[in-house]
């Protein structure tokens, strides 16, 4: 089966793990209340207390943050391109200390503190406070089946380590949408880098044994800012067509691109990668012939091998590529990199060589046993 998780880790349909929302994440209670409830029948009695930690720590999504993101997003005459989920004002409103943690939503008369507080000090949260009723007490109903889990997880995970077992922080969106090191201001609000997630639990990096950045064999961003690679013609809607190119969460369209090495081989600095898993190779079958951006020319920078900081010089950006015969032949499901075609194999290795990295394997699929290793 197919499921589409938003906030729930995948890690819990293997009933041997544990999983853990951390202090890093925000968290919008009636959505993830629906989420385990569209997941219970699938993993049966094994969503647990025991199971699922969910921070104390963690800040919460409420109906004003969802209302400031979609009016700001509506209003703007440069929007940022954002889910309009409410993320950015939660974690405003995280930055500038007035925010509402998961620990203290769980608890009714905490909760009712922090609304108190908000109703006194904001005359626009107190008009849409009393405008949107139903919101709020489907808000505040959530409270109760979340209360179980709500622990502290971050403690837990810490002591984990400490006690030698094996843990997989996964990261939620690219590196170049994170709020330092991305293409700002379009990004999200938070690290999405590999860093971030020590951060968000509070543990420290020596516990880390590799980070595995995750690719496509071809580029996509949804939302706005600038994507030097971008392809807007019959090529880039075929490969937006066959790799089912939507977003996961709004259903929008995404961009798609050529694979640019540039900004490959910023992410590869940035978190310290030992290597990535280069997806979807496959949809690459039968386009033609491909490309890879292995630098850009700037009208006035000149040559650039390096991704600049500048939003704005990155739009201005051309990019140069090196081209590479495509294939027609299928790309196996399974087996090592000596089964592909030989122009996949040389597209592979271009990967490597400008992206100045490993391809610790090539997935094939969306099954776990769609994949191909060296």
């Amino acid at each position: 089966d197919k499921v589409v998780l938003h906030q729930v880790p995948s890690g819990i349909f293997h009933p041997s793990q544990r999983c853990a929302l951390a202090a890093g994440v925000v968290v919008n209670p009636a959505q993830l209340v629906a989420e385990l409830e569209k997941i219970r029948p699938k993993v049966g009695k094994i969503l647990t207390p025991e199971r699922l930690w969910l921070s104390a720590r963690a800040h919460v999504i409420t109906p004003w943050h969802i209302h400031r993101d979609e009016r700001r997003e509506t209003s703007s005459k440069n929007p940022i391109g954002t889910t309009k989920r409410g993320i950015g004002p939660t974690y405003s409103e995280k930055a500038s200390r007035t925010g509402l943690r998961l620990g203290h939503y769980v608890d009714d008369a905490a909760r009712e503190r922090w609304v108190g507080r908000m109703l006194e000090m904001d005359p626009e949260f107190k008009a849409h406070f009393d405008a949107s009723a139903d919101q709020w007490k489907e808000f505040a109903a959530a409270a109760a089946a979340l209360r179980p889990f709500v622990c502290d997880a971050d403690m837990r995970i810490r002591k984990a380590a400490a006690a030698g077992e094996r843990l997989l922080l996964e990261g939620a969106q690219g590196t170049l949408l994170d709020i330092d090191h991305g293409t700002y201001p379009f990004v999200t609000s938070s690290h999405t880098g590999a860093g971030g997630a020590m951060s968000s639990i509070g543990l420290s990096a020596k516990h880390v044994e590799s980070i595995i950045g995750i690719a496509k064999a071809y580029v996509t961003r949804v939302g706005e800012g600038p994507f030097p690679t971008e392809l807007k013609d019959a090529v880039g809607a075929e490969i937006a067509k066959k790799g089912h190119e939507f977003g996961a969460t709004t259903g929008r369209p995404r961009r798609v691109g050529w694979l640019d090495a540039v900004a490959l081989r910023y992410v590869v600095e940035v978190n310290g990668l030992d290597g990535i898993v280069l997806n979807k190779l496959d949809i690459l079958s039968g386009v033609g012939d491909l490309k890879i951006a292995t630098h850009y020319e700037h009208p006035r920078l000149g040559r650039l091998e390096d991704l600049p900081w500048d939003t704005e010089a990155l739009a201005e950006c051309k990019p140069v590529y090196e081209t590479y015969a495509g294939w027609t032949a299928a790309i196996p499901a399974e087996g090592r990199y000596a089964d592909l075609p030989p122009e996949a194999l040389t597209f592979v290795r271009a990967v490597e060589k400008h992206g100045r990295t490993k391809v610790l394997m090539i997935g094939t699929g969306p099954n776990r046993n769609e994949a191909l290793y060296p």
